[in-house]
């Protein structure tokens, strides 16, 4: 008998959780499970690769009202309407596992739910002792109750878990899976055309343009390697609040001409494949995706040391800096000036990747989701 599974998630936007999302609902076993997808807003750019079989529910369309604006900032009636909404529109249905696959609105809204199945987990993609940005949506104490409660609890680093550990008083389930990454996509994605002879040394950067991911930290960084003499290029692909603020800085800075804002990407692949090295600049993340995803296509990654970064980098393919930009651009300055080095890093990416394989990921992902062992 098949597992009727509900994924509460709140949007598909253009970041690296839904990204993974996307690709574990592609790789799920449909002999085994049948999904219903619920997300709190119905728009990004991933819903167009959520797989066809899959039920899509929303409570929400993509455009906000001045009305729906004001009171979501009001606690207690944003969560009365949105739990009102999601039980009017499951209509009674009952299923076997719930998943919030993501800290924040997506486990609130999961923790108003918890009993519509017999098995309750959700996901953690973030350090919460530094990452605290869901307490505008899931107050602490509130949250800790829930996460008491829960069945499980699925960590996509140890150092995530690490952090949950000192933060919660708990002894729920807590498991490290890393995300899913589909390898046959992103080679495809990244075709065979390589770098073109004479380019300058290129760099780059694939994320969300918000505070926490500090591409501010990589414009100024080029200052000083412009300073030094240097040629390169930058592209730091994505959207987010913070784009109008980081050309305006490279235009500061004169460095505007080397560094190139393409926006949203939908197949970013050939761009890393077509660099030299990707730089990480964030302040905090979970399990940056992204540097796997480098990995794959054989690039080298530049990377500050946050949670997570330090087990995707445990067998090569990269090298650490500090999180100022004299250390990022020191760094940088090192690969330019050292080609063995950069072919060093190179070689090791093969390698460094195979601990991302999808089979052995979703089978842990599958168990995790239901309760049984990853041999079953």
């Amino acid at each position: 008998m098949k597992t009727n599974l509900l994924i509460i998630h709140e949007s598909m936007a253009g970041g690296g959780a839904e990204r993974v999302l996307t690709t574990l609902l592609k790789n799920l076993d449909r002999n085994k499970f049948s999904i219903t997808l619920l997300l709190i807003y119905k728009k990004g750019v991933f819903l167009e690769d959520i797989p066809q079989d899959v039920e899509l529910l929303s409570l929400f369309g993509p455009k906000r009202g001045l009305w729906h604006r004001l009171w979501t900032h009001l606690y207690r009636l944003r969560n009365a309407v949105r739990e009102r909404k999601t039980r009017r529109l499951l209509n009674g249905r009952k299923f076997d596992s719930i998943v919030s696959f993501m800290e924040g609105p997506p486990s609130k809204l999961h923790s108003m739910l918890m009993d519509l199945a017999p098995r309750n987990v959700s996901w953690i993609h973030t350090d919460l002792q530094t990452g605290r940005w869901q307490e505008f949506w899931f107050r602490t104490e509130e949250e800790k109750e829930f996460y008491r409660k829960i069945d499980g609890l699925a960590f996509v680093s140890q150092d995530a878990c690490n952090a949950f550990g000192k933060m919660y008083d708990t002894d729920v389930h807590c498991e490290v899976i890393y995300n899913p990454i589909d390898t046959e996509s992103i080679i495809l994605g990244a075709g065979k055309e390589e770098k073109a002879f004479g380019e300058p040394f290129t760099i780059i950067n694939v994320g969300r343009l918000i505070e926490l991911k500090r591409q501010d930290r990589l414009v100024r960084a080029a200052a000083l390697l412009r300073e030094r003499g240097l040629k390169f290029k930058i592209n730091i692909l994505g959207v987010g609040d913070r784009e109008k603020e980081l050309k305006s800085l490279a235009d500061e800075l004169g460095v505007s001409d080397c560094i190139n804002f393409p926006g949203f990407i939908t197949n970013p692949y050939e761009w890393v494949k077509k660099a030299d090295v990707f730089c990480l600049t964030s302040a905090t993340e979970g399990y940056p995706t992204v540097i796997a995803e480098s990995l794959c296509i054989g690039t080298p990654v530049v990377s500050t040391r946050i949670t997570g970064t330090v087990e995707m980098l445990s067998h090569g393919g990269g090298v650490f800096t500090g999180d100022t930009p004299e250390d990022i651009a020191d760094k940088l300055e090192w690969l330019m000036r050292e080609p063995r080095e950069l072919a060093r890093l190179k070689a090791e990416t093969a390698e460094a990747f195979k601990q991302f394989r999808i089979e052995n990921v979703m089978r842990s992902i599958q168990a995790f989701i239901t309760g049984s062992s990853s041999k079953d």
